[in-house]
Formats: structure tokens, C-alpha cells, sequence
């Protein structure tokens, strides 16, 4: 059984709008919930000044649209005004606030290739794999990862297999993890790959892709322009996005 949580702040009838993800907020309980399962994707751009203003006019918390416009002025950093957001209801537990306001302080002053990295890293480590393979694709295709070490770029292939693997996209993953071995040499991308090889059976189209037709195209789409320009990739962006919550939420991939 899940846990039940009181929202007892007010709902408005004027949702604020999370254009990245398509999303109304209603609350600032539902606004919790999106800082708690979308934080490795949250920026400066998060509290902006049109976010403070619906707290102010919408929700009618003068208190807390003060004290972040306060923090905007002293710019503060993004887990501390995430943490404002976070302390102003009891939505998310100490320890769940301790984690968010640790990873987000985590990518402060790194350089746009490694907060990518950590991006994907904890999109893979959280299930959400087109998310997680998005962003893969996205940092090999920066003009600096031509300067990541073997044995890294290595890992990313592998952790794109193992995203692939998730999907039960078996093939794809097979192909990944032999990448993976031609960078790194690691024993084990091969045995992942001749696993995944293994999990590839003859009628995998009718038994895996049965209720994902539209992630397997889109995939595929991604996959014939490894070798472009980002910008190509970048066309891809909000298709996948659209797509995400639809397999992501799926228990069937969890």
C-alpha cells in the first residue's frame, strides 16, 4: 500500500504550466511532487519570477513568493530556493529534502557536459530510461566529449545498453554494449552483450513491442542520426518528451 499524504494548502483553478514536461500545477503540493521526481532536471530557470508570481497571486502565499523573490536578489543558489519550496509544505520528508538539496547542489559550478552526465546517470538509476538515453545521446554529441577519456565514453555506451535493456529493447542493448567494449575493453560489456543476445529471441517483436510500437519508431529515429549534428538530435526532444510519461508511468517498465 502506498502512503497516504494530506494536502491540506490551497488548489487553485489557475494552474501554472511546467513547459518542459507539460504539466499544470495545481498545488504546491503537486509542485513538491514534481521537484521530487524530476529533480535531476531542474535548472535556474525553475524559480523564475513567473512561478513566484502565481505563488503570490494564485496560491495567495505572499509569505513565500517574498522569500524566494528575496532569494532570487541575493542569488542564492538552486537547492537553497528549492529547498524554500520544499520546507513551505509537508509533502516531502526531511530525508527527501536532505537528497534533492544534495543533488542539487551537487551539479553547481560543473561544467554543461558533466551535469548531463549526472542527468542521464540518475534518469538510468531511476527507471527512467528514455530520459536517461535522450541525454546519453545528447552529451556524446557535444563537441567536449571528443576530450572524455576511452574508458568513459565506454561506460556511457554501456549505460545506453543498459537503458535499452530496461525497454527490453534487446538487440539495440547488445549493440550497445559491444560499443561499450570497443571503448573501455571491459570483460563484462561483452558478457552484457552476449546476454542481451541471448534475451533477443526470434518473436521479441510480438512478445516486447506489442504495447510500444510508438517508443520502438522513435527510438529507431534517434538511433539513424547518432552520427549527426546535435541540433539534429535536438528535433527528437520533444517527441521523446511527449512519449516519456506514457512508457515511464507503464508499470510494465518499471
Amino acid at each position: 500500500m502506498g502512503e497516504l499524504i494530506l494536502c491540506n494548502r490551497k488548489e487553485t483553478d489557475v494552474p501554472y504550466y511546467l513547459e518542459q514536461n507539460m504539466i499544470n500545477i495545481y498545488s504546491l503540493e503537486e509542485l513538491n511532487w514534481y521537484i521530487l521526481n524530476h529533480a535531476e532536471y531542474l535548472d535556474d530557470s525553475f524559480v523564475s519570477d513567473d512561478l513566484i508570481s502565481w505563488i503570490a497571486e494564485e496560491l495567495k502565499d505572499l509569505e513565500l513568493a517574498g522569500q524566494l523573490k528575496e532569494a532570487v536578489r541575493k542569488k542564492i543558489t538552486l537547492a537553497k530556493k528549492v529547498r524554500l519550496l520544499m520546507d513551505a509544505c509537508g509533502f516531502c520528508t526531511k530525508k527527501e529534502k536532505d537528497e534533492i538539496e544534495y543533488a542539487l547542489a551537487e551539479v553547481e559550478n560543473k561544467s554543461e557536459i558533466e551535469c548531463m552526465k549526472i542527468r542521464a546517470d540518475r534518469s538510468l538509476m531511476n527507471h527512467r530510461y528514455v530520459m536517461a538515453i535522450r541525454e546519453y545521446m545528447r552529451l556524446l554529441q557535444k563537441e567536449e566529449a571528443g576530450k572524455l577519456a576511452a574508458s568513459v565514453i565506454g561506460n556511457i555506451w554501456n549505460n545506453i545498453g543498459v537503458a535499452h535493456t530496461g525497454l527490453f529493447l534487446y538487440r539495440d542493448a547488445a549493440r550497445c554494449f559491444k560499443k561499450a567494449y570497443d571503448y573501455n575493453n571491459n570483460p563484462a560489456c561483452m558478457r552484457e552483450m552476449e546476454e542481451a543476445w541471448r534475451m533477443a529471441a526470434p518473436d521479441e517483436k510480438e512478445q516486447v513491442y506489442e504495447v510500444s510500437e510508438e517508443l520502438q519508431k522513435t527510438l529507431e529515429d534517434i538511433h539513424k542520426q547518432w552520427n549527426d549534428e546535435e541540433e539534429v538530435l535536438e528535433a527528437f526532444r520533444d517527441v521523446l518528451d511527449k512519449k516519456k510519461y506514457i512508457y515511464e508511468s507503464n508499470g510494465r517498465w518499471a
